[in-house]
């Protein structure tokens, strides 16, 4: 049977969808509870920060909404990436912190992914954590080109960690010589079994590091032998990239499209085709709550380094990715694994 609609039911709606399109943010966000999506589990650095910033963001959002975490842990951060994109209401009601590799994951042609990030609105990052791998005191590796010349052994936490995948696509693509010893439970005890001798070193995050085992550095028990990244550690900056050990151009694009991902940081974004104002609306909040001095009072407070981008870095990171060449797409297939 067809359904008939009643002419002033079609004109009410007629009327009703622009006027709810042209609500200001601040209309819009009144009295709203917004979904803040963590794509990891409770306790780790991305509910850490996520919750800061949950903490702290409605205070500048206009109409001043209540930001309610919600952690969606699953398929290695790609659940809450489909999720944002496909699945979260297109209002302004939603937006999620999402994982470094999460424009990567696309560009290999991963098939349990949904989105698209191209199509995403960008917000920001509060922080892009700085892996770090370090060697003990009695290691004779101490610096970068010791990494291609002597074999090195590194504690790591498991075959699917980031760690382990970075380091073996290192071995293979420019020739370091990093032997790999498994399973240790969580980057705390890896760097345990560094001070008890059964490894050289482990990576880090340093803006973990520096905090969890100040005094090492203070003893000059370590020594920091690379970053695993294009931006230099603040306290650091003579330490070395391991970009500085690709040799060709060939070499360079591979580590620039695997590791590259890492300057991508904590971003945060919200779905496709949300109002525009709203978006804008959200990004200007955004950039506001990183200067005021109650958030970075509380982010010192637990100890939480930032290291801050705006939307447009974020969108030339991801516009980036998607400029590797067929030749380094098909070598980082290799090593990319979730």
């Amino acid at each position: 049977m067809m359904l008939l609609v009643r002419p002033a039911l079609v004109a009410a709606i007629c009327v009703l969808a622009p006027l709810a399109q042209a609500q200001s943010p601040a209309e819009f966000y009144k009295g709203r509870n917004v979904s803040f999506i963590i794509p990891n589990a409770p306790g780790g650095s991305f509910d850490l920060y996520g919750r800061l910033v949950a903490t702290h963001l409605g205070a500048f959002i206009p109409g001043h909404p209540s930001i309610i975490p919600q952690n969606m842990p699953g398929a290695g951060g790609m659940q809450a990436a489909n999720y944002i994109y496909g699945l979260a209401p297109k209002d302004g009601s939603a937006l999620a912190v999402l994982v470094p590799n999460v424009a990567l994951a696309q560009v290999l042609g991963m098939q349990s992914i949904t989105y698209d990030v191209r199509k995403l609105n960008w917000i920001g990052r509060a922080i892009a954590t700085t892996s770090t791998l370090f060697t003990w005191e009695r290691s004779a590796t101490k610096k970068l080109a010791d990494l291609k010349t002597r074999e090195t052994l590194l504690a790591t936490t498991g075959s699917i960690s980031q760690a382990e995948i970075d380091c073996q696509m290192l071995n293979g693509v420019v020739g370091t010589r990093m032997r790999l010893i498994k399973g240790y439970k969580g980057s705390g005890e890896a760097a345990l079994a560094v001070e008890r001798g059964e490894a050289d070193g482990t990576l880090m995050p340093w803006e973990f590091l520096k905090v969890a085992h100040a005094d090492w550095i203070a003893q000059n028990k370590i020594t920091l032998v690379a970053r695993f990244v294009h931006h230099p550690i603040r306290e650091h900056p003579e330490v070395p990239s391991v970009f500085d050990l690709a040799d060709t151009p060939e070499q360079r694009a591979v580590l620039n499209l695997f590791l590259g991902a890492d300057e991508m940081g904590h971003p945060i974004a919200m779905p496709p085709e949300v109002p525009h104002e709203r978006v804008e609306a959200v990004r200007t909040a955004f950039a506001a709550m990183l200067q005021d001095p109650d958030f970075l009072a509380d982010a010192a407070r637990q100890h939480l380094d930032l290291l801050p981008a705006r939307y447009d870095e974020l969108e030339r990171a991801v516009a980036e990715a998607f400029t590797a060449t067929p030749a380094a797409i098909e070598v980082a297939r290799k090593y990319f694994r979730h």
